[in-house]
């Protein structure tokens, strides 16, 4: 056919790369019409296969019924007594239902190891995980699909003092908090990247659940947060960037048939943390290194068991150190055996019990010197009333005892400064510690909300060390015009007198703060804030706040501008 010769020949040339028009003269119009009837041709041929494939295809889609009845024309259906395979069709709805059900358990498997696996383990933070910033978590683990969650903290801004440096917190000599509102100096944020793990029918083509609804098959989590700090007297220096990985670990449950919701986990994490937000000060923190399992449910709670570890290094202090001699520093280990008991129900909430066995142990420095070992106990109790008066209020309330390493009521160690050098604190055996703390934050009415907080807390440090007395009152109360602005005040006082220094004072602080936040809650985040703050201390503790811009003065204040937020 010309059509085909034709063809073929443009197609080789096209093909090649080196078609070029011909030079001869143009088709007749015989030629024309000869090429139109070829490709009318293998346009019907085209057609009529078409059609005889889409006649197999419904053949082949109709239901094939065991009697071979509504069988399609011409498809031979094997009788029951044959030996030939028989083929059932599945109906599509059957197979759509089952696919749905399957789907729907899977579900149900990843809802079980998301509610198994909280952010962390701290008593307050998992009633508070659902009401704050639930529908931003929720939008984000939508767009997420599962793949991964990711949580933070940050809070950023600048000020400046009144002496015209970088601002600085005011802070009393020997509290180990103080009041945070319009007095945090630095810049400082945590990214925590988590996955859960869920993978129904691992060992089976069904995603087998319980009766009560929960997987069979095991669930397990991954977490690595990441954290920098950026003080603002340095702002731009990236030197002054302190970067960290205070959590890498993993857990694994839903392993052992009588216990779905014990867990097994090892790594560095936060661990057993517990804080009054308007100081940051966390009263509890087993934060560490180690391993353990957790949730182990009894008639009357849960119970977990951990041993975590802290170390360091410092000079050894000794009853006559010598600041002045050359750097000789060993490592200081610390071990912790953690027992806890939670979630009690109790009047008016739920109690939460600790006891702790911590050890501290040193290596040798340069001159082959090292200290005895020292052990200590510590009991805790914490009672959470949730809620009160309002959805979000609660009340917070702790009693601690510790004795030797274990008064820290920390996985790791505390620090001294003698004549401007710092060593890690002796905790000998006959040293103890006792803390009381109480956490109020209530709403109750629509446009005012109320953070007050208490501490009280005694340390004898044994072996002539002296005692300290730390006491602390302090409140935040917002007052919310609307949904969006509000103006919040902080007023705190920090008592402390140390017998080994002989001083004893207080330093009082107010900030007063306007504000715009997403949502008209205490702890609406995130939030936008101006402060001006105003401290004054005592003349025992002059030259020991506010750094070198306040070494002769007994008062001063700063302001400056913050962002915060968590999700």
């Amino acid at each position: 056919m010309k059509f085909t010769t034709l063809f073929g020949t443009i197609c080789l040339a096209l093909a090649c790369g080196s078609y070029r028009a011909p030079a001869q003269a143009p088709p007749t119009h015989s030629e024309v019409q000869d090429i139109r009837r070829e490709m009318d041709q293998l346009r019907q041929d085209y057609e009529r296969r078409m059609r005889a494939l889409d006649e197999r295809l419904k053949r082949i889609e109709t239901p094939i019924t065991a009697a071979g009845t509504n069988a399609a024309p011409g498809v031979a259906v094997p009788s029951p007594a044959s030996p030939a395979l028989t083929v059932t069709a599945t109906a599509p709805e059957s197979s759509t239902n089952a696919t749905a059900a399957r789907q729907a358990a899977i579900d149900r498997g990843r809802e079980f190891a998301k509610e198994q696996f909280q952010q962390d383990g701290e008593m307050l933070d998992r009633d508070l995980a659902q009401p704050t910033n639930g529908y931003l978590k929720q939008r984000v683990e939508q767009v997420l699909q599962d793949f991964v969650d990711i949580s933070g903290y940050v809070r950023a801004g600048y000020g400046r003092d009144s002496q015209g440096g970088p601002q600085v917190g005011f802070q009393a000599p020997g509290a180990l908090a103080k009041y945070r509102l319009g007095n945090e100096a630095e810049n400082y944020g945590e990214l925590a990247f988590g996955k859960n793990w869920y993978v129904p029918g691992i060992f089976s083509t069904d995603a087998q659940e319980r009766p009560n609804g929960t997987p069979t098959g095991p669930i397990a989590r991954t977490q690595v947060r990441l954290s920098f700090y950026d003080p603002y007297s340095a702002y731009n220096s990236s030197e002054s960037t302190q970067f960290g990985v205070p959590e890498a670990w993993a857990a694994i449950g839903n392993v052992v048939p009588a216990q779905p919701s014990m867990k097994f986990w090892a790594g560095n994490r936060f661990f057993e943390r517990s804080d009054i937000h308007i100081n940051d000060f966390f009263f509890r923190n087993m934060s560490g290194g180690g391993g353990g399992v957790e949730d182990i449910q009894l008639p009357f709670g849960q119970l977990s068991l951990a041993w975590i570890g802290n170390g360091s290094e410092s000079d050894l202090y000794t009853d006559v150190p010598s600041p002045n001699t050359p750097a000789n520093s060993a490592g200081f280990s610390k071990g912790n055996w953690d027992l806890r008991l939670y979630e009690v129900p109790l009047p008016f909430g739920k109690g939460d019990f600790n006891f702790i066995y911590a050890n501290t142990q040193t290596g040798l420095d340069q001159d082959g010197n090292s200290l005895s070992q020292m052990d200590g106990f510590a009991v805790y109790f914490l009672h959470l009333a949730k809620p009160l008066i309002d959805p979000n209020s609660f009340n917070l309330f702790s009693l601690q005892f510790g004795t030797g390493p274990a008064k820290t009521f920390t996985s790791g160690f505390e620090t001294l400064t003698f004549d401007g050098k710092p060593y890690i604190r002796p905790d000998p055996n006959d040293s103890w510690r006792f803390r009381a703390t109480e956490h109020l934050v209530v709403q109750p009415w629509e446009h005012f909300s109320i953070g007050p907080a208490l501490l009280y807390q005694y340390t004898e440090y044994g072996n002539g060390f002296g005692n300290q007395t730390w006491i602390s009152a302090g409140m935040r109360p917002v007052v919310e015009f609307n949904k969006y602005f509000s103006l919040a005040f902080e007023g705190g006082v920090d008592y402390v007198a140390n017998s080994l220094t002989g001083t004893s004072g207080n330093l009082f602080k107010l900030t007063l703060a306007p504000q715009v936040a997403l949502g008209n809650r205490f702890f609406s985040r995130p939030v936008l804030r101006a402060y001006i703050t105003y401290a004054q201390w005592s003349d025992a503790f002059v030259g020991r706040v506010g750094g070198q811009d306040y070494q002769n003065l007994s008062n001063g204040f700063s302001y400056g501008l913050q962002m915060e937020t968590w999700w």
